[in-house]
Order: structure tokens, then C-alpha cells, then sequence
């Protein structure tokens, strides 16, 4: 996630990089039909009224499919969100429900729901877990889970069956601790509906072609009235279009480890450190920092 703050001469070059290929692109379109433009004698004068009512309807367009694409990844960390308060809630609740003589089982699970996170962390990107659970899991487990597709929610069906055969747990306990595991299936299925629901077909072809269409004819309509000053008016108009363009492309993935993602990394550091404190444990962990502007 990029992370807000001052605009650095670094980020405005990361601005050009954005859509720097083709806007280089346009550039020189728009130098070749200003210099036919001035060099040929016959003029032509391209109806400025079709060419504004496209853009109008292509900045529409473009609007709302980004605004579609927000809403997935806000939706994305909307979840996340309540992952994490659901995450305190279960070990705040292992504190209060188990009974006396239950530290290292109350532990056990804490550590469990830790590993939890970071493979349904990796599962969004899909990356591996092996590094991550190696250290948090029993070797005999992370065999069996090895033949599993979703590692994530096997290792919270394994919690809860540690929790079902805790003695001493009444059923109103064993009720609030289900609901809990319950709110953690309810967070990943969300998750894993936006990541394996891809953007419609039309909101990913159809911009990019009514964009790239638009760009082609902006010159064709201002070199009769900006002259040779054509190429630096288009350039302009045109970069704003392609950067709405790829705004959009941006935001429709929000699990995609990309800078412009859910700072899972972050967060699932921020639930480690909050149940490792609850625990007691001294372990030296720190929030993930920024890096060149971007939270991980």
C-alpha cells in the first residue's frame, strides 16, 4: 500500500514510470500529426464536438470501473480489519474460557492461530507457507498439510478440534470460542471470493481499448486550434486518461504483493505482536516500517 506523504522528486518519477511507455508512446503520435499537420499545405479540421462527448463518456466510464475496483480492495481490507479484531477477541477469550492449568494448551493455540494468518496471508498471494509454518508447526502436521490445497483453513479446522476436546469447557464456552473460529472462516471466505473472482472481462478490455482509441484521435482535434504546441496540450490530457487506466488495473487485485495491495504483511505482524504480548513472550517484534513510500 503507498503509503500518503510529501511528493518527493523520487515519486515523480515513479509517476512518469507509471505509465511512462505509453505516454512516450502518444508523444511521439502527437509530434508526427503535429509536423504532417504544419508541413502539408491541404488542412484539415477535425468536428471538436464528437471528440469531447468520447472523453466525457470515456472519464465516466473509467470512473466507475475504478470506483468498482476500490470497493474490492476496500472490501479486502474491510476484512482484514476484522480479522485482526477477531484475532484479539479469540485470544482475549482463551485467556477468560479455559480453565485453570490450560496455559500451555491456551498457548498451543495462540501460536496455531499465528501460523493461521500468515498461510492465509500466503495463500492470498500465492506464495509458499513452508517457511513460515516450519517453525510454528509439529513436523507430523505440516507432512499432512503438505497434501492439503487449503493449508490456511485446515490448520483452523485442526484449532478447533483441539478446542472441541478441551475438558472443563461448558457449552456457552464452547459457543462464544466456535463463533469466533466461525467470524475467521467467514473473513477468509471473503478474502478468497474477491481473489478467485476476477474482474469482469468488459471493465478489463474495453477501457483500454476506448483509452488507447481516444489518445489516437485527442491530436487530431487540437492541432488546428494549439498548433505546434499539440504535442504538449495531448500529452497532458492523455496522461490523465492512461493514469485513471492503470489506477484501475492497480486496485482490482488487492492480495496481488504489489505496492499498491492490502498491507498484509504489516497486519499480519501487527496480530503476531499482539497475541505474543499477550502471551507474555518477550520477542523483539516490531511493526513492519515503510519502505520507499510503501507499507507491505
Amino acid at each position: 500500500m503507498i503509503v500518503p506523504g510529501r511528493i518527493r522528486p523520487r515519486q515523480i518519477l515513479q509517476i512518469l514510470h507509471y505509465v511512462g511507455r505509453p505516454l512516450a508512446l502518444l508523444f511521439c503520435w502527437d509530434v508526427v500529426v503535429t509536423a504532417g499537420y504544419l508541413a502539408t499545405p491541404y488542412k484539415f479540421d477535425f468536428p471538436a464536438l464528437p471528440l469531447s462527448l468520447i472523453g466525457s463518456a470515456i472519464a465516466v466510464f473509467l470512473a466507475f470501473r475504478n470506483t468498482t475496483a476500490y470497493a474490492r480492495w476496500w472490501e479486502a481490507r474491510t476484512l482484514w480489519g476484522a480479522l485482526v479484531n477477531s484475532s484479539r477477541n479469540f485470544a482475549r477469550e482463551l485467556k477468560m474460557l479455559l480453565p485453570p492449568g490450560s496455559d500451555g494448551v491456551r498457548a498451543e493455540l495462540v501460536q496455531r492461530h499465528i501460523a493461521y494468518v500468515h498461510a492465509l496471508r500466503l495463500h492470498l498471494r500465492k506464495q509458499s507457507p513452508w517457511s513460515e509454518l516450519q517453525q510454528r508447526l509439529a513436523a507430523g502436521e505440516l507432512e499432512q498439510l503438505h497434501t492439503i490445497a487449503n493449508v490456511p483453513n485446515a490448520i483452523l479446522d485442526r484449532s478447533a478440534q483441539i478446542i472441541g476436546r478441551l475438558e472443563g469447557l461448558d457449552s456457552m464456552k464452547l459457543a462464544a470460542l466456535a463463533r469466533t473460529l466461525g467470524d475467521f472462516s467467514n473473513a477468509q471466505g471473503g478474502m478468497e471470493r474477491i481473489n478467485n473472482t476476477p474482474f469482469p472481462r468488459q471493465y478489463a478490455t474495453y477501457p483500454v481499448v476506448f483509452t488507447h482509441g481516444f489518445c489516437l484521435l485527442l491530436p487530431l482535434g487540437l492541432v488546428s486550434s494549439l498548433g505546434i504546441y499539440t504535442p504538449l496540450g495531448s500529452t497532458v490530457a492523455g496522461f490523465l486518461f492512461l493514469a485513471l487506466l492503470q489506477i484501475g488495473n492497480d486496485m482490482q487485485a488487492p492480495f496481488a504483493n504489489t505496492e499498491n495491495d492490502v498491507p498484509l504483511t504489516s497486519l499480519t505482524r501487527s496480530i503476531e505482536i499482539n497475541l505474543r504480548d499477550g502471551l507474555g513472550e518477550t520477542h523483539g517484534l516490531k511493526p513492519v516500517d515503510v519502505e520507499n513510500g510503501v507499507l507491505w
